[in-house]
């Protein structure tokens, strides 16, 4: 895979690719493994307080601008990028590795959920081999089981929609063992696909405003919601050094 240049954000680095689906197609047929971050301001701004999620970031194999307001941030610096979602490039990765018959294993939300996904997708990406499903309810005295689990079923690409910032550490100690796995945090996006949760209008999305959807349907969001404003606070302190 062609080494992408990165620009920071919050001293956190994001590639800058012209094609993201390529890029993380490229990652799989590799075959050497890696690690997809979707990162938004949200993550952000929860790794200037863990550093280990802030290590995880920088040492993760494509980091993509999910959220508008990373996108914000570097276009502000002259970076000519725009959004790409988390559940936008995993959709647009299943045709590609579809073809190429990709194992690919689905982990987290509710119990069902990831099973339903798997059903579904069966039908609309021929030759795609969902080869388990498990929901994201576990405890650390799973983890073998699962490790063995994800062996046997000789899985390339691992969703893992577990919610920030557990799905980054599961994936971190995930590929201490199986390393040669394509690990991707999905956040949310196997209910949207499941359709047990709706998505924003297409015309929100396209205005950077999902976001504000997400409050209106799920208010507890609020309390996360606070981490918007510090965000743009924190770069617009920052200036024009990136």
């Amino acid at each position: 895979m062609t080494v992408l240049p990165t620009a920071p954000v919050l001293d956190l680095p994001v590639h800058l690719s012209g094609d993201y689906t390529a890029s993380l197609v490229h990652l799989v047929e590799a075959g050497r493994g890696g690690h997809v971050v979707t990162l938004n301001a949200e993550m952000a701004m929860l790794a200037q307080r863990e550093a280990r999620l802030a290590r995880i970031i920088r040492n993760a194999d494509l980091v993509v601008p999910d959220g508008a307001g990373v996108v914000w941030a570097l276009q502000r610096v002259g970076r000519k990028i725009r959004r790409c979602a988390g559940i936008d490039l995993v959709e647009a990765a299943m045709g590609p590795l579809a073809r190429r018959r990709t194992r690919v294993f689905l982990l987290g939300a509710a119990p069902g959920v990831a099973e339903s996904v798997a059903t579904l997708w069966r039908e609309r990406y021929a030759g795609l081999v969902l080869c388990g499903w498990r929901d994201g309810f576990f405890g650390p005295e799973d983890t073998e089981a699962l490790t063995d689990e994800l062996r046997r079923c000789q899985s390339e690409v691992v969703l893992v929609g577990l919610g920030v910032p557990k799905q980054e550490y599961w994936i971190e100690q995930a590929r201490q063992k199986l390393p040669d796995i394509v690990y991707v945090g999905v956040g949310g996006s196997f209910d949207i696909w499941a359709g047990t949760k709706e998505r924003a209008p297409r015309w929100l999305r396209e205005n950077y405003l999902e976001w504000l959807y997400r409050l209106y349907r799920e208010p507890w969001r609020a309390r996360r919601m606070l981490a918007l404003p510090k965000f743009a606070l924190a770069i617009l302190k920052r200036g024009v050094r990136y």
